[in-house]
């Protein structure tokens, strides 16, 4: 992990308290300490307009505005687009998987998840991300 920049802003969207919590713990517990949150898509979008964010998690069934929305509002604006998106989802359903890959998101992760595997996927889009 010498080459991760364990310094980026990374912003966690889900409107479960307890889910927030469980990926703040693991993010922590890998050394990323600037961390964001959001219960929403809509308050995520205000976030990401006001604040560097360097890497978006988010759940995707959400109230006021679900993250397959925040998915596309980011990657449809010009200077939002280039942030690495995670989608982190119990929805294994095949076509909503390519909807969000269709939208270009950066990795589609299924809940429930190891902490081993959930930063091993944050580490590969991070690396991903600074190749291109």
């Amino acid at each position: 992990m010498e080459d991760i920049n364990l310094d980026i802003q990374i912003l966690i969207v889900d409107d479960s308290l307890s889910m927030r919590r469980i990926v703040k713990k693991f993010l922590k517990n890998n050394g990323f300490h600037n961390l964001l949150e959001a219960a929403d898509g809509a308050k995520a979008w205000d976030i990401v307009q006001k604040e560097p964010v360097d890497l978006i998690i988010s759940d995707l069934n959400m109230p006021i505005m679900n993250g397959l929305e925040f998915l596309e509002i980011v990657k449809d604006n010009s200077r939002t687009k280039d942030i690495p998106f995670i989608m982190l989802t119990v929805e294994a359903i095949q076509k909503t998987m390519n909807k969000a890959i269709s939208l270009n998101v950066d990795s589609y992760i299924v809940k429930p998840i190891s902490e081993t595997v959930f930063i091993h996927e944050i580490i590969r889009v991070i690396r991903a991300e600074n190749k291109g």
